[in-house]
């Protein structure tokens, strides 16, 4: 027999309300809504994908820079606010990584547009460097430098998610915290799946380069 304290109850419902607040933080779309500033609907154009990259194509590099910063807070502010709202002495405890996957599904899903949204990569960056800051630091250099030799923003970012559970294995004692070296792996997945279609451009050799749409 199960039997629930007041506080235990309390917990179930904060847990429930900041897992629907991440989806509806992550939600936001930013590159959308700054679009909309422009009387652009950046769906419409470009590749249409509703991210920084097709903002830079679209908008330019400022703009760009705009919707990066904001969908990763987005990312990293839904860790923070799990963190608050959750009694949990473990900063890495299954309540606050699944507050950082909703967060991205609210990117990749947002209810604003149909369920039609982004890839994911900056929320899934803003997670990462809330949870681990040299984690991020190691996936930011693996993509910079993939951008500069290859000049593929969707290369570089599978090559980034890609590092996420490579170096945590290799650098950290995940023997120590599995579970956060399976929540690694799903982000890697997540930005594999999402990048399916640019996969199989990089494969047929007709992908754009940054330096095609760079203003």
């Amino acid at each position: 027999m199960f039997i629930f304290t007041m506080n235990d109850l309390i917990q179930i419902n904060v847990k429930y309300f900041v897992f629907i607040l991440s989806y509806f933080v992550g939600s936001l779309p930013t590159a959308y809504l700054i679009g909309k500033l422009q009387n652009i609907d950046i769906r419409k154009v470009g590749s249409g994908n509703v991210g920084a990259t097709n903002t830079a194509r679209v908008l330019g590099k400022k703009w760009a820079i705009v919707v990066l910063a904001i969908d990763i807070l987005k990312g990293s502010l839904a860790i923070g606010i799990a963190r608050f709202l959750i009694n949990d002495v473990d900063p890495y405890g299954i309540e606050i990584l699944m507050a950082g996957l909703f967060s991205v599904a609210g990117h990749i899903f947002p209810v604003w547009l149909s369920f039609k949204g982004g890839k994911g990569v900056a929320t899934v960056c803003g997670v990462v460097i809330a949870l681990s800051p040299f984690q991020a630091l190691i996936a930011f250099l693996v993509f910079v430098t993939t951008v500069y030799l290859t000049k593929f923003v969707s290369l570089s970012s599978l090559m980034g998610a890609m590092s996420l559970p490579l170096s945590f294995f290799f650098f950290f004692n995940y023997e120590n915290n599995f579970l956060l070296l399976y929540f690694f792996i799903a982000l890697a997945f997540i930005i594999s799946i999402m990048h399916l279609k640019n996969i199989k451009r990089l494969l047929s050799g007709t992908e754009s380069k940054i330096s095609s749409f760079a203003r």
